[in-house]
């Protein structure tokens, strides 16, 4: 029997993709058998050249591809209908056949990278989402001492004030009123040597 008068083969297809295999069998009975495998050449050569594809990029291949599909059936359905019988249309069918099948393989083989892919990422550890905070991991980052001045501009007070409450009462208790002066509740001790004032924690 001639290659363009066997019938149909059956072919088993991902269940994804059975939607469009309908439409392209369908677009072939309306004798649009030239312009499909024309789209069909295009789309499995720019796959071969793109082999490298990321979970994204495979995703967003199978959107370009319906999106191909579904413009290539809105041009057919304005055409007029054409006789599908020739040879060459059958033998144009089987050469479809094949390379749908070809292209089912690739995007099964793409379906299970990115599976793989979303697992690693969702097996990776979680991370600290406070390791931007100094405070966060037992003061990482030492406060220098610091002058009158940046203590009053810290504390919120004057120069004047500062001094005077160092003056008026014991270091114990200078350190605590600083303490709850400060925004992140550190202590502050006059160091008369260097006349500094330190972190007390």
């Amino acid at each position: 029997m001639p290659d363009s008068d066997k019938p149909s083969e059956m072919v088993r297809v991902p269940t994804k993709l059975i939607p469009a295999v309908r439409e392209l069998s369908r677009l072939h009975r309306q004798g649009k058998t030239d312009e499909v495998l024309a789209f069909l050449d295009d789309l499995i050569t720019a796959l071969d050249n793109d082999n490298r594809l990321d979970s994204h990029g495979a995703n967003q291949r199978i959107l370009e591809i319906e999106e191909r599909l579904n413009n290539l059936e809105s041009q057919f359905n304005g055409d007029g209908n054409s006789n599908n019988s020739s040879p060459l249309n059958s033998q144009r069918l089987d050469n479809l056949e094949q390379k749908i099948d070809s292209i089912n393989s690739r995007l099964s083989n793409f379906a299970e990278a990115i599976m793989k892919l979303q697992n690693n990422i969702n097996n990776q550890p979680k991370r600290n989402k406070s390791y931007n905070n100094p405070y966060n991991q037992g003061q990482a980052v030492k406060i220098q001492p610091i002058s009158d001045e940046s203590l009053a501009s810290r504390l919120g007070v004057s120069v004047e004030t500062i001094r005077r409450e160092r003056d008026s009462q014991p270091a114990p208790l200078f350190v605590a009123w600083c303490k709850r002066k400060d925004t992140s509740g550190i202590g502050w001790e006059f160091n008369e040597k260097t006349g500094l004032y330190h972190p007390i924690n």
